[in-house]
């Protein structure tokens, strides 16, 4: 983690104060708004919460749609405010699949790990190219907002990858997950 200037240290220890710092009952919207500036302040707010706390629409949005066992669950808070919630679980091949959805059982993301002889041929060679030499630790295939792609993940980063191979994004990671 970089370090952070005088200024900066001072901003986030008051946001992070305002945010923590009981508040009477009438002042819920207030918290809001605090969280919501703490979030535009730091790039989002990323918490691991018990899947008791998960709204009914977003948990039966996601089991329909992968059949999953969910174990973990993830509340995220957006830069720009909006809310979304990552569960974490197993499908019924026993791959792990992970799944974004809105409160309201929106679904905007969903990760499904693969056996690589799932991945289309293109899609294999491309990431050959680009990674000729890395371990694969595990393929997925990412289905979001009717576009397919394709992740292989390697030490310390993945590639996203396209069915034909004609896109490739390559990002490092920042967390690990078990």
């Amino acid at each position: 983690m970089k370090s952070l200037n005088l200024w900066q240290s001072l901003l986030l220890t008051s946001a992070i104060a305002a945010v923590f710092t009981p508040i009477a009952p009438s002042s819920a919207s207030l918290r809001t708004n605090n969280v919501k500036l703490l979030a535009q302040s730091l790039g989002g707010i990323v918490r691991e919460i018990p899947l008791s706390e998960i709204p009914s629409p977003a948990i039966t949005a996601a089991k329909t749609v992968t059949d999953a066992q969910f174990t973990k669950a993830r509340n995220e808070i957006q830069r720009d405010g909006s809310s979304r919630y990552i569960l974490r679980g197993k499908n019924q091949q026993g791959f792990v699949v992970e799944v974004q959805v809105s409160a309201i059982g929106t679904i905007t993301q969903v990760d499904e790990q693969i056996d690589p002889s799932g991945v289309p041929e293109a899609a294999l060679k491309v990431f050959k190219k680009w990674a000729p030499n890395s371990q694969l630790i595990s393929t997925w295939k990412s289905t979001r907002l009717g576009e397919t792609l394709y992740q292989f993940v390697i030490e310390d980063h993945w590639l996203e990858i396209s069915p034909q191979g004609d896109k490739v994004i390559i990002y490092r990671q920042k967390v690990k997950y078990q």
